[in-house]
């Protein structure tokens, strides 16, 4: 983590009453300065294509029809240095996340051109999105230019005070100022946790009210934060950006003292209390249970024979949260539930065949890992079930109809649970799946005189690709599974016939057989005839365009892939060049090319694995090469010559 913490050392924190340059102090929505509109580029990051001039935030504790709300206002402020910078959709398109508990309203944005004129956006142009984590309010900027500046601000309020949204102060792009400014009312106390950074020692104003309370003003301010953007095979950006989390203590009045969730056997108590109702036993589910096991059935056959009853009986409506509605009799009445629901059903059902079964609370790869210092419920965004059998964990998810008992979803592969037991609960790790995760393909293939190439492909997914090949192929169709992968490698691809084999059987692998054809697959240039190898698995591009990365590269799951070609040539047809084969190996990866001929007949064979899932950054380089090595050995070509057309010519040389 040595360049992670190099990468941090670039931010530099500002001190009370720092004394900002000309342009930053036109922060008043709706006004620009002459300096920013001017502004082509900005000396602390000249190769820059977009700036963010600022980025404030104002959170306050406030008292509203005698209950407490929180509300937050962030101005944002942005210039457009470049052609890269006006068609980046990340910058001109603005997401504003919120729970659906929460309210968002006041949306405010401009774009203000070189010459000063000012474009508003207007209100019918606000739009609603979500997805299984949030909700979004969606805009896109009006008429952005090269040299425009752009702005928004908005309002977001909530009831819940136990937790104050973490603040982010790095951006996808260079960021000038970030500031976030926490009024807080007379006998709340918060704790402050900082991530990804120093602690900063905020500046304290006492603000007196109306009413003659005093409030305290806490504003942390940072400038010159290099940008942090989504990279290939990076979890989540909230794992490495730097951030300032609050958690709510104690709240105390001339009534009444109250302390909130300071550690984390305290918060299992009271999610076991939340999870109670859903965990009770029922007649109903004793039936159940004795319907679907018979006594001689071995522990582990019991436990997925009760899995595969909820996996695939039970329709998920969608993945879910920590949070349920329907109670596990609801869940089998309607044969519907979330993601959630199924895997509390599916502990109650295992605990009532008389395992020890517990929800484990887990923050998914994409909601970023969870900070043990902070005891906050919101760490986490899913449950799943936890069940040992002897001395054997096995963690549980139902969700995917396509999911084995020994396998988690792509999006659960992470270390550690909170484990909801019946005493004090813990953090537990999560054993990672082994699975060997094979692509095997096999084609044999046959080059016509006119250059076309008609073959035969035999598809093996094991593992993580056969997951997700059936997940593709219930969300498609089959033949549109298989033409995806052909379509990745040819340009124009005639499918004749497709059949897919073992799409149930979701512990055994995944066939697919496709005859198909590539018209004009080889290029004819007299009596000389290039061709690339017919590779699928072969890489097009690197994944790793950076030249540098400060974070680490987390590749979900190990994998390995094995391709062997069979190509017969048409008759009269002498082989040139073929491409040379090729080693390579590195930490825990390795690749291998061959391609040899005899008699008409071209055999390739391309083997690659890597059993090593993260790579630090001082990795990273010597992997981006690797890639690039890999790829310029699949870009192999063969040459061949057509000797029948050469005796032809030489033959109608000499009769002439």
């Amino acid at each position: 983590m040595q360049n992670v913490n190099s990468f941090y050392r670039f931010i530099q924190v500002i001190v009370p009453f720092l004394f900002l340059s000309g342009f930053l102090m036109a922060q008043k929505f709706g006004k620009v300065s002459a300096e920013e509109l001017k502004m082509s580029t900005l000396q602390e990051a000249p190769e820059a294509d977009v700036v963010y001039l600022f980025d404030k935030g104002e959170m306050e504790i406030v008292l509203e029809n005698n209950k407490y709300y929180r509300r937050l206002k962030e101005h944002v402020r942005i210039k457009i240095l470049t052609k890269e910078g006006k068609e980046n959709p990340n910058i001109t398109n603005v997401r504003i996340p919120y729970w659906s508990e929460n309210d968002v309203r006041d949306i405010e944005a401009n774009t203000f051109l070189p010459d000063g004129d000012k474009i508003e956006l207007d209100n019918d142009d606000i739009f609603e999105e979500e997805d299984e984590d949030w909700k979004y309010k969606v805009f896109a900027f009006p008429g952005v230019e090269v040299g425009a500046v752009l702005e928004y601000t908005y309002e977001r309020g909530s009831r819940y005070l136990h937790f104050l949204e973490p603040w982010y102060f790095q951006n996808q792009e260079f960021t000038k100022l970030s500031q976030f400014s926490v009024t807080i009312m007379p006998g709340f106390q918060y704790n402050v946790f900082f991530k990804n950074t120093v602690n900063i020692e905020p500046e304290v104003e006492e603000i007196l009210t109306h009413t003659r309370k005093t409030l305290k003003k806490y504003t942390w301010k940072m400038e010159n934060l290099p940008p942090i953007k989504k990279e290939p095979y990076m979890r989540t950006l909230e794992d490495y950006r730097a951030a300032l989390h609050f958690q709510l203590m104690t709240y105390r009045d001339r009534y009444q003292y109250v302390e909130f969730i300071t550690t984390w056997s305290e918060l299992v108590e009271k999610q076991r209390k939340r999870f109670k109702e859903y965990l009770e036993e029922d007649n109903s589910l004793r039936d159940l249970v004795q319907e679907k096991l018979a006594d001689s059935l071995t522990s582990l056959e019991k436990m997925k024979a009760l899995y595969d009853f909820v996996r695939k009986e039970i329709r998920s409506s969608e993945r879910g949260n920590i949070y349920v509605d329907k109670e596990p009799e609801d869940v089998i009445e309607d044969l519907s539930g979330t993601g959630a629901e199924k895997n509390l059903l599916l502990i109650n059902l295992l605990r009532t065949a008389g395992f020890t079964a517990h929800p484990l609370l887990i923050s998914t790869r994409k909601h970023g890992r969870v900070n043990t210092n902070i005891p906050q419920l919101l760490q986490f965004n899913y449950v799943l079930a936890h069940v040992k059998i002897a001395k054997k964990t096995y963690v549980l998810d139902t969700y995917d109809k396509y999911c084995p008992y020994n396998m988690l979803p792509v999006y659960n592969l992470i270390e550690t649970g909170l484990l909801i037991n019946d005493v004090e609960g813990k953090f537990i790790e999560i054993p990672h799946p082994r699975h060997t995760n094979m692509f095997y393909l096999d084609t044999e293939a046959t080059l016509n005189e006119d250059g076309e190439l008609a073959a035969k492909s035999i598809f093996r997914f094991e593992g993580y690709r056969a997951l997700k090949g059936r997940g593709e192929i219930r969300d498609s169709d089959e033949e549109a599974f298989v033409r995806e992968r052909l379509t990745e490698r040819f340009e124009t691809v005639e499918i004749d016939s497709v059949s897919i084999k073992g799409l149930d059987q979701i512990e055994q692998p995944l066939f697919a057989v496709v005859h198909y054809k590539v018209p004009e697959y080889a290029q004819i240039v007299g009596n000389m005839v290039y061709l690339d190898t017919p590779l699928l698995s072969c890489l097009e591009s690197n994944p790793f365009k950076r030249e540098k990365r400060y974070f680490p590269v987390e590749f979900p799951f190990n994998e390995a892939n094995t391709e062997k070609i069979s190509l017969k040539l048409p008759t009269g047809m002498h082989i040139e060049e073929l491409p040379k084969s090729k080693l390579y190996r590195h930490r825990g990866i390795s690749f291998m090319i061959s391609c040899k001929s005899e008699d008409n007949t071209v055999s390739v064979e391309r083997h690659y694995i890597r059993r090593k899932l993260t790579y630090t950054p001082r990795e990273y380089t010597k992997l981006r090469s690797f890639f690039d090595r890999m790829i310029d050995a699949d870009q192999g070509q063969i040459v061949l010559a057509n000797v029948t057309e050469q005796s032809e010519s030489a033959q109608s040389g000499l009769t002439q």
